[in-house]
């Protein structure tokens, strides 16, 4: 008996129960019933299905098979027309019975049905089935990613669509206003983390969904932290960012556990995607093409903003330029639409000239001057809080190399932030400029490294200023009080994902090194250990330069 896996297309529609036999699919009418389906069974854990269908006398000796019938994508062009694929081929037993098998079954409700004859045209009653899911029960919510065809989300190239499903949480009170189920287009994020085995993804739901609190969006991102042995490394970041509010908004989190197409992946980071929306990156939205009919987006005021923008090496954008001879800085929104519209000429032109100017400022004669310096372009508090942001975590990337984030509002200034990517971060990598040491500055001085897109970034400039040192300072001395405060923080989340970072690290190994430079503990309580100390001294050490 042949097997084959149950994957078909997968939406988030039910389909109805029971069709009776005779059936019309793709105006093809049915035979008549010599052919019965009986239930598709499930094991508990919904890695295997059977189903048993029986044949009448008549067509005793025939080849049978079990087919799903593969439906239709609404958010991707994937599949326009829906098919009946074939899953398993069998012929009747001793009991005059036909069992199929099948492996990985779909665990979104599916047709199905039995079919014989050459062109199938000896049909039986057709079935819906759906595997049940599986949880590791660490009180985590779990969320279940399932895929079009079951299909591996293998690249960052494209958007498979799917199904995502949340479940509620017994460990973390802002995630009990679940169950969520919801149509969902997924695709691999990531640049070096997406080397790894354990993959991360980004997400876009049909509709805006409230998850765990963290406010209506349908963008969101399911982040790994395969690097990070600890776990809680983004989390600690951006708990230290909610301190620094002059940063306007801070993306939340909540740890989850994430299967994908019924398979475990881990303990992951449910995250808000960094976008232009109200109660993200709050600023003017540009919208363009037939929204804009009398191209006023590319005059001012308009044209003034709003934009997301990154500090990127790899100016991997839809459109990237030059902050002068500073680097490459790519813009997130604004972005090219499929249908050609979106992001326009002058509205990237201004972006660049705008950063250009900028930087003349930043190194120009007058730069300390607050009508003709860098004052007149960049917001000097996001600046400040953003610096000690990444002063205090040492994130590798976060020297203007890349995942550095910057928005300018209409008729604004450049503001810094949000905080982004902090797996290589907080002491869990031996990179130059001093990256795993708690102690002395990593954005403050020229460093020999090649984690920087110039010698001298901005805010090796900025810290020239001691106007932008002082600020910093006073800054400093507001917000301690609540930074020194971190270590409960970290000593809550370690008790909220306890069992489930046992969980995933049954899975994946907690001892092995990924880079030659990555810091490895060999434990994950030696790994949360660390961090915890590594923290702890960081923020005595910045104490001691800013009293």
């Amino acid at each position: 008996m042949g097997r084959g896996r149950g994957r078909g297309l997968l939406v988030a529609v039910a389909v109805g129960a029971v069709v009776g036999a005779g059936a019309m699919v793709d105006g093809a009418a049915a035979a008549g019933p010599a052919i019965g389906l009986d239930a598709i069974r499930s094991n508990s854990s919904g890695t295997q299905a059977s189903a048993t269908a029986h044949v009448t006398p008549a067509k005793k000796g025939a080849t049978v098979r079990l087919q799903a019938l593969t439906l239709v994508t609404t958010n991707t062009d994937e599949v326009t027309k829906p098919t009946w694929k074939t899953l398993d081929t069998a012929k009747e037993d001793a009991q005059g019975e036909v069992t199929f098998a099948l492996d990985d079954p779909l665990e979104v409700e599916h047709r199905y049905r039995a079919v014989t004859g050459s062109d199938d045209q000896v049909v039986s009653n057709e079935v819906t089935f759906a595997a049940p899911a599986t949880t590791k029960r660490t009180g985590l919510s779990t969320v279940y990613l399932n895929t079009n065809e079951g299909h591996s989300i293998n690249t960052r190239k494209r958007y498979f669509e799917g199904q995502f499903t949340m479940t509620a949480s017994s460990a973390l009170p802002r995630c009990t206003a679940v169950p969520t189920q919801s149509h969902v287009i997924a695709k691999g994020r990531g640049n070096y983390s997406w080397t790894f085995a354990k993959k991360s993804f980004t997400v876009k739901l049909d509709a805006k969904t409230d998850l765990c609190g963290m406010g209506k969006s349908k963008k969101w991102a399911l982040i790994a932290n395969a690097y990070d042995r600890s776990l809680l490394r983004e989390s600690a970041a951006f708990d230290l960012g909610s301190k620094l509010t002059n940063l306007g908004w801070t993306p939340r989190s909540a740890p989850v556990d994430l299967y994908v197409n019924g398979s475990y992946r881990g303990s992951y980071l449910l995250v808000e995607r960094i976008t232009i929306a109200d109660d993200r990156v709050a600023i003017d939205e540009l919208v363009n093409g037939s929204e804009d009919p009398t191209g006023a987006n590319d005059r001012e005021p308009n044209v003034t903003g709003g934009y997301l923008l990154e500090w990127d090496f790899r100016h991997d954008a839809d459109h990237n330029v030059h902050a002068g001879r500073r680097g490459w800085v790519g813009i997130k929104e604004p972005e090219d639409e499929d249908d050609g519209t979106g992001i326009t000429k002058k509205q990237v032109s201004y972006v660049n000239s705008y950063l250009d100017a900028t930087d003349k400022a930043l190194y120009g004669s007058s730069w300390k001057s607050d009508t003709k310096g860098w004052k007149a372009y960049i917001d000097e508090k996001s600046a400040v809080d953003y610096y000690l942001a990444q002063e205090l975590t040492k994130p590798v990337d976060g020297n203007m190399w890349a995942s550095v984030y910057m928005y300018k509002p209409r008729g604004g200034k450049l503001h810094f932030g949000p905080m982004w990517d902090y797996d290589l971060a907080e002491g869990s990598a031996r990179r130059a400029g001093g990256t795993v040491s708690p102690t002395g500055w990593y954005l403050k001085n020229p460093v020999a490294t090649s984690a920087k897109q110039s010698s001298s970034t901005w805010f090796n400039r900025l810290n020239d200023d001691p106007d932008f040192r002082r600020a910093v300072r006073a800054r400093w001395k507001e917000v301690y009080p609540q930074l020194k405060g971190e270590d409960a923080f970290l000593a809550a989340q370690r008790t909220v994902i306890a069992r489930s970072a046992d969980a995933n690290f049954d899975k994946w190994s907690v001892k092995s090194h990924l880079s030659k430079a990555q810091v490895v503990k060999g434990s994950w309580s030696k790994e949360v250990s660390y961090l915890r100390g590594w923290l702890k001294k960081r923020i005595s050490w910045m104490d001691d330069q800013y009293r």
